[in-house]
């Protein structure tokens, strides 16, 4: 989580749990307190960056724009209605037995996700590139 999330907020809070829960994650902490951890575990800190900081900058690309979608070939499975038309297929096949059975909650919560992924990214309270060097003391 970046220093922009604020766990008063119920939209922040809600956006991270989705994350967590849509990508199987233990609780997401913030910059420091993941470098306090390391820290306290022997760890000496050589540096750590949001590798994915200025991406809302003129002429850079977020790292959720593949999954926010966009009305191309390649982007239009992401758009609300692509996700929409994908989902709707998934449940006939499970419907029709195609597909296992819970195919269509899984496609739910993967769309769910994709969305709070999106709205972290766009919020600029979520980054899934935290980078640091650390070496043991």
């Amino acid at each position: 989580m970046l220093d922009k999330y604020d766990p008063n907020n119920k939209d922040h809070v809600r956006i991270k749990e989705g994350i967590e829960v849509g990508n199987g994650l233990p609780t997401l902490r913030t910059g420091p307190q993941i470098i306090e951890a390391l820290e306290k575990s022997g760890f000496e800190v050589l540096e750590y960056y949001d590798a994915n900081r200025g991406v809302h900058e003129e002429r850079q690309i977020p790292w959720y724009a593949s999954l926010d979608g966009s009305f191309t070939l390649n982007g239009f499975r992401m758009t609300y209605i692509g996700r929409l038309c994908t989902h709707a297929m998934v449940s006939t096949l499970e419907f029709l037995r195609i597909a296992p059975t819970g195919s269509t909650k899984v496609s739910a919560m993967l769309n769910a996700t994709a969305i709070d992924l999106c709205d972290g990214g766009r919020e600029e309270i979520f980054t899934p590139s935290f980078f640091f060097v650390a070496r043991k003391k």
